[in-house]
């Protein structure tokens, strides 16, 4: 082992743990050495600032600093609906069934991480998949719209964008994170769901107060439209050819095809 290496190595941002699985040595060996080398220890939270710094190079930092395409717009309010933001790193993610690992597909190549889409099993035997990216910025950027950590307990609203089809887009994000949509011969229902009335009641207001605004029995509000408004609702947030979530989107095609036969 060069000693002088592992020093540079250390300084230069890795991780005692990295270097003691390289080197196949204890962390403590690792400490004794930089500490007679007279090299600082970093605590935890540096060695967290500097390896973030490290991941978020792999991802396009400025994707949420200025919202002007239906696909920012509809990510934005995908993760405002299915993401999560950690406390404490700079840690974004989205975990979904295995049957939409294509949406995080388009997201990876989207917003640029080079991260790898993660599979799992739960304990309860469903397949998942996972797609995790670091960055400080987009963090910090999500925050403004009310996107942060633990958000199912805070405020959060609509933006309401300059061009009115970028808050169409983002409903489109929320729906395909938390929403469904219902059919049965002539029946066709949008749904979208929060555990905060204040996002719902904005979407409400700006779709003209069509459907109904409503809590339920778990305590959820729901806002739900029925086939009335539901389907020039979901023709135009198709006609923005933003990105979407194939599963819902075929789902509206089943019932659409059936009006036409």
């Amino acid at each position: 082992m060069n000693i002088q290496n592992l020093i540079n190595e250390y300084i230069l941002g890795g991780s005692i743990a990295q270097l003691s699985r390289k080197y196949a040595i204890t962390s403590y060996k690792i400490k004794k050495i930089l500490e007679n080398n007279n090299i600082h220890i970093r605590t935890r939270a540096e060695q967290n600032k500097i390896s973030n710094a490290q991941r978020a190079s792999s991802v396009n930092n400025d994707y949420f600093s200025n919202i002007i395409t239906v696909n920012q717009a509809w990510l934005l309010g995908f993760l405002a609906a299915d993401g999560w933001i950690e406390k404490d790193r700079n840690r974004i993610n989205l975990e979904l069934s295995i049957v939409d690992k294509e949406i995080l597909e388009k997201i990876k190549k989207e917003v640029q991480i080079e991260n790898k889409i993660l599979e799992r099993e739960t304990n309860k035997g469903f397949s998942i998949a996972r797609l995790s990216w670091t960055s400080g910025i987009q963090k910090n950027k999500l925050a403004h719209y009310g996107i942060v950590p633990n958000k199912t307990y805070k405020e959060m609203h609509l933006p309401l964008f300059k061009n009115e089809d970028l808050t169409y887009a983002f409903i489109l994000g929320y729906f395909d994170g938390d929403g469904s949509i219902s059919i049965n011969n002539d029946y066709c229902r949008f749904r979208i769901c929060a555990y905060r009335p204040e996002l719902l009641k904005d979407i409400y207001i700006f779709l003209n107060k069509k459907g109904s605004l409503n809590q339920n029995s778990k305590g959820l509000w729901e806002l739900s439209i029925s086939t009335t408004y539901s389907i020039p609702l979901f023709q135009k947030l198709y006609s923005l050819n933003s990105l979407h979530l194939a599963r819902k989107y075929n789902k509206f095609l089943e019932y659409n095809t059936s009006k036409r036969v």
